[in-house]
């Protein structure tokens, strides 16, 4: 028979997995068995022996614990995330798409864990794409990251098509537009005048290596050759050589070596503050126009194709698949590329 005691601990011991306390009005303790709490899965809640040193506390609990266990279910969105984190299409992504994609994959088990694979309907992913709604891009990664793992059941049967199909990206807009050379000048006299020429170096270094802020920072002085600067891009694990721009050369000339890295926090060390920094000190010309750093990236791909080179040229310095240097194409200027283009008829003429 289960025995209490009112006494109260006033130090209670290291309680077991799924045991919690709950005090009445008075401050007395009572001991519950409640597993999964606050999950879809939690089941009703047992009361205990009050004393977790008694034998019958722990007698209780292990007959509890054993008549309740775990239901084994391979049909369910949560089985199926972890079969396809253990297959080969997994494997072969990048590790920077892994390192997004899982915090998508937690999003959706968090949301559908228990549910079946084979219930998912188009309704079902355009709700839990619209829980993202305020951030497009988001949104439309967690779609992609879904739409891979539905596609990757099907073949393995565990429905027989992917839902995903039927839903369209949000218009996300263009998130990052690229920094007109207007606005890349005056941010560069505006952070020399603040004192802050570091930030003007971080901004250089991206601007006219065509590279993603993370790759900027981790640039090395070892990796300055005489053909140009060594990259391998962290997202990609592509290995780029860079030729270094006549006004990136002259930037490089003009930094102090501190430390291994090109790019340094004030300490010498590596900038792993740097987004702080920039926020707080980034030129009002910028921060007025809704600009982001990464839009540097686009302005290099923008400066390339407008001084003539082709795509395949600029995506060899960006390191950019052909699709993304041809999507970021809409932003070159298209009443100079024009007026180049009629210049080259007039003479052909000739």
């Amino acid at each position: 028979m289960m025995t209490h005691t009112s006494q109260v601990l006033d130090v209670p011991p290291k309680l077991p997995p799924h045991v919690r306390i709950v005090r009445n009005k008075t401050g007395r303790p009572y001991l519950y068995l409640t597993r999964h709490r606050g999950t879809g899965r939690q089941a009703r809640s047992i009361r205990l022996p009050d004393d977790p040193r008694s034998p019958e506390f722990w007698a209780e609990y292990a007959r509890h614990m054993g008549a309740m266990p775990e239901p084994v279910r391979t049909d369910t969105v949560r089985a199926l995330d972890e079969a396809w984190s253990q297959g080969p299409e997994w494997a072969a992504l990048s590790d920077g798409t892994k390192r997004e994609w899982s915090r998508h994959r937690r999003r959706i088990v968090e949301a559908w864990g228990d549910l079946s694979v084979k219930g998912i309907a188009p309704k079902h992913v355009l709700a839990l794409r619209d829980v993202y709604a305020s951030t497009p891009a988001t949104a439309n990664n967690m779609l992609r990251c879904l739409s891979s793992m539905l596609g990757w059941s099907v073949p393995r049967e565990w429905r027989l098509d992917n839902p995903c199909r039927e839903v369209k990206p949000l218009p996300s807009g263009d998130a990052y537009a690229p920094w007109p050379m207007h606005v890349v000048e005056t941010a560069r006299v505006d952070l020399i005048a603040k004192g802050r020429e570091d930030l003007w170096w971080v901004v250089a270094l991206a601007l006219y290596t065509g590279q993603r802020l993370g790759d900027c920072l981790a640039m090395r002085w070892s990796a300055i050759t005489p053909n140009g600067i060594a990259v391998t891009q962290k997202k990609t694990g592509k290995a780029l050589l860079i030729p270094v721009h006549q006004t990136l050369g002259e930037v490089l000339s003009g930094i102090p070596q501190r430390a291994v890295t090109i790019l340094t926090s004030s300490k010498g060390t590596p900038w792993r503050g740097f987004q702080t920094a920039w926020t707080k000190h980034r030129p009002s010309i910028v921060a007025d126009s809704g600009l982001v750093f990464h839009g540097l990236r686009k302005s290099a791909v923008v400066a390339l194709l407008e001084a003539g080179c082709s795509e395949a040229e600029t995506a060899a310095v960006t390191g950019q698949s052909m699709q993304m240097v041809a999507h970021y194409a809409k932003g070159v200027n298209q009443a100079r590329l024009a007026s180049a283009a009629v210049l080259k008829w007039e003479r052909g003429r000739n």
